[in-house]
């Protein structure tokens, strides 16, 4: 069996999520299941094509892009293979739950990670339930109300980081890892997941619920909007 490679779009949109979901097609023959970005890059986290006019509720595209990365997420974290996130550059907002998804997650020293929801009136409720099998409530809280990026070394002490290479070194560390998933068995594999799977399904569904309601709110709009023409931010809006 060969490894499977996930291309990690820059931004999340619905059209780069839908490709993330085509790409898993066939996950279950594989010898395990990487995630990863560009050289130098990860994934910038969540973009809004759309949002709702103030006291119009979330728009139904709006939902449908949140129900489509909330399928995304519980795909990886019920993955029939172990998985792997490779992070060489910055993993911010639902970028970084991707990478925390994934049973290990190694990363370059020069990779970068956040959760700048609070930046704007916005929780990372669909990616809680990822974040939660690496951080302690307080921890993500931390890391959430401080509103910065962590570095690759900081972000291993807390717990989101596995492996720790030099750029230079990334490509044999993440071979290693990889063959040393391909002993696992698939039955093993499915029954270690089980036990949390209705678990998540359920986080998930109510971190779509939060979200969709927080996008609703005026002032996340008008937050989303104010940062809408700045191309460093990770969520972004039209």
């Amino acid at each position: 069996m060969s490894a499977l490679v996930i291309s990690v779009p820059e931004r999340l949109d619905p059209a780069s999520v839908e490709r993330m979901h085509a790409q898993m097609v066939g996950m279950d023959g594989a010898s395990a299941i990487i995630l990863e970005g560009l050289p130098e890059r990860f994934c910038l986290g969540m973009t809004f094509v759309e949002t709702s006019a103030p006291g119009a509720g979330c728009s139904a595209v709006v939902r449908d892009g949140l129900n489509s990365f909330r399928a995304l997420m519980e795909k990886i974290l019920n993955c029939p293979r172990p998985t792997l996130a490779v992070v060489d550059g910055a993993a911010f907002g639902g970028g970084l739950g991707l990478a925390a998804a994934c049973d290990f997650v190694l990363a370059s020293t020069r990779a970068r990670f956040s959760l700048p929801e609070a930046l704007y009136g916005l929780m990372p409720a669909i990616i809680r339930p990822a974040l939660l099998t690496r951080l302690t409530p307080q921890k993500l809280n931390m890391l959430l109300f401080t509103c910065h990026s962590r570095s690759a070394e900081e972000a291993q002490s807390l717990g989101l980081v596995d492996g720790l290479v030099p750029p230079v070194q990334i490509d044999k560390a993440k071979m290693e890892i990889i063959r040393h998933f391909g002993r696992a068995k698939t039955a093993s594999v499915v029954a270690a997941r089980r036990g949390n799977s209705a678990a998540f399904a359920e986080a998930l569904s109510a971190g779509v619920a939060e979200t969709a309601a927080a996008l609703a709110d005026e002032r996340v709009i008008a937050a989303l909007a104010a940062a809408a023409g700045d191309q460093d931010l990770p969520w972004n809006s039209t």
